[in-house]
């Protein structure tokens, strides 16, 4: 239940109870202190519950291109062509690279959006024996919508999380700090590490 107190501006505060998630890690958090305090494990749970948002934004995401008739990924390739403009096509490579699958898996999503009319295969001007992957008009305005579905549930999710833009943009510059990381070396030593009964 929520409750109401008054914050340090002197305007009406709206404590929320804590959801299962945040309790959730909470207790993990806890957990890894008392069995492990000679480990510093607080970054890792930062993670696991970003690692959760994402499974919660994903969920919102299917629930958009639900509504829309599309399947995630094929929502994602409509996304994908609206955004490269006029007129809003792009190379299969070009696709797959941007949207992070395999070149099967874009084939698969492609095909099926080309099924639905979403979509068109056309040849590509410079070079005729490639191809381009084209919006049509259906697709131009499912992508429109979908998108503009994206924009309110994120707007609603950011007013319902409290969080202010000063929070966004801080979290934004640290994502952007956690994804410059690519590999990480795992230092040497002497023996290798065996199972221990």
């Amino acid at each position: 239940m929520k409750k109401s107190s008054v914050s340090h501006r002197g305007e009406p505060a709206i404590k929320q109870s804590p959801s299962p998630d945040s309790t959730l890690y909470d207790d993990i958090e806890a957990a890894w202190l008392e069995q492990r305090p000679d480990l510093d494990l607080a970054a890792a749970c930062t993670l696991l519950r970003l690692e959760r948002v994402n499974q919660l934004h994903e969920r919102r995401l299917q629930d958009i291109a639900k509504a829309v008739g599309l399947q995630t990924g094929e929502l994602y390739v409509l996304l994908a062509l609206r955004r490269s403009g006029k007129p809003y096509e792009l190379r299969p490579t070009d696709l797959f690279r941007a949207l992070l699958v395999t070149s099967g898996a874009m084939t698969k999503r492609v095909a099926r959006l080309q099924e639905g009319g979403f979509v068109l295969r056309v040849s590509a001007n410079d070079d005729g024996r490639s191809e381009l992957v084209r919006l049509t008009a259906k697709g131009l305005a499912t992508a429109d919508r979908g998108i503009a579905e994206v924009a309110r549930v994120v707007a609603r999710t950011i007013e319902a999380s409290g969080l202010t833009k000063a929070e966004i943009a801080m979290l934004d510059r640290c994502l952007r700090k956690l994804l410059a990381v690519r590999t990480v070396k795992t230092p040497k030593k002497s023996g290798r590490l065996t199972a221990v009964d």
